[in-house]
């Protein structure tokens, strides 16, 4: 081939493409030429069969379970009971039941000690009602102070009857230097502003009989503090 010509045919013509003429035939004589064979469908025999197992059932402890979604059941809605609303009245006490149910003594304890009649009635009586008004002293301060300090106060009988002329008048002096201490102490718990104490007696009671007056004024302080002390009893007990 020529150079010009393999160069034109490289770079500026294209080259022809050659097709192999299709045949065409037409259908129906392809079709009676060549019949389409149909071959019988084979069976097998039975032994070469598969086999076709029943499908098998599984107990039921072995079953995969079957969730199902929660029943919601109606909430059930009790009727709310009532209760009567109980009333109370107001009830109305009496001071004697109030002094009882507040802590009160029901028997409350007198609150009439004086010098005045301690004196007089003591010139009337021959000297017995100052007994007993001392006697009531040593009885209330075992009943006021005796729950809180454990503590006894002898009755003052015994002591001017028994022991004082067995010790030589020693043990009333230590009797009343002990109830004047106690009574004190009493006070002071009791938050009673009020002097009065052991020094009281020894102050008034020894020293002051040089002067006549000081065993009074001791009487008189002895006899103030008790009532002081048997009022405040009989309204807190």
């Amino acid at each position: 081939m020529d150079q010009s010509n393999y160069d034109q045919n490289r770079y500026g013509q294209q080259q022809p493409q050659y097709q192999q003429p299709q045949q065409r035939y037409p259908q129906q004589q392809y079709q009676q030429q060549y019949p389409q064979q149909q071959y019988p469908q084979q069976q097998y025999p039975q032994q070469y069969r598969q086999p076709q197992y029943p499908q098998q059932q599984y107990p039921q402890q072995y079953r995969q379970p079957q969730y199902q979604q929660p029943q919601q059941y109606p909430q059930q809605q009790y009727p709310q009971q009532q209760y009567p609303q109980q009333q109370y009245a107001q009830q109305s006490y009496t001071p004697q039941q109030y002094q009882q149910q507040g802590g009160r003594p029901a028997v409350p304890l007198a609150t009439d000690f004086s010098l005045v009649k301690f004196f007089f009635l003591g010139i009337v009586t021959f000297g017995i009602y100052p007994i007993i008004v001392m006697s009531r002293v040593s009885t209330y301060i075992n009943t006021i102070a005796s729950r809180y300090d454990g503590k006894s106060t002898m009755h003052y009988c015994l002591v001017f009857f028994l022991f004082s002329w067995l010790t030589f008048g020693i043990l009333p002096i230590i009797w009343y230097h002990n109830t004047s201490s106690r009574i004190s102490a009493e006070l002071k718990r009791r938050g009673i502003r009020y002097s009065f104490g052991a020094g009281t007696f020894w102050l008034w009671g020894v020293l002051g009989a040089f002067i006549i007056c000081g065993p009074f004024i001791y009487t008189h302080k002895l006899l103030t503090a008790m009532n002081l002390l048997a009022g405040d009893y009989n309204i807190r007990g």
